[in-house]
């Protein structure tokens, strides 16, 4: 399966399971390399790397092949995950910090 036709299929259901491994395997290594990038390696990055794969799914309703191109689309929605995570969690350490 091709990935763009892999974020279609994720576009109508964002649970289909064989379609987010299509994508995730199309691209892994960048994934995994911003992921850690981010949050290094071991149990916080395996969770950022789950978060980051359901915000794909759930964003490919976005995707539309003659705008996007398929690399682009998976790699910016991980960007931003990764971008919104680490900022909730510098703003959960600097809040317990002060209390």
């Amino acid at each position: 399966m091709k990935t763009e036709r892999a974020l279609v299929r994720l576009a109508s259901n964002h649970l289909d399971e064989v379609a987010l491994a299509e994508v995730y395997r199309s691209v892994k290594e960048k994934i995994d390399g911003i992921v850690t990038q981010w949050f290094g390696n071991g149990t916080i990055a395996t969770d950022a790397l789950s978060r980051v794969l359901v915000r794909i799914a759930k964003n490919a309703v976005h995707f539309c092949p003659q705008f996007h191109k398929s690399e682009d689309f998976i790699l910016g929605h991980a960007i931003q995950e990764c971008k919104r995570l680490y900022s909730e969690a510098t703003t959960r350490i600097a809040l317990a910090h002060f209390n």
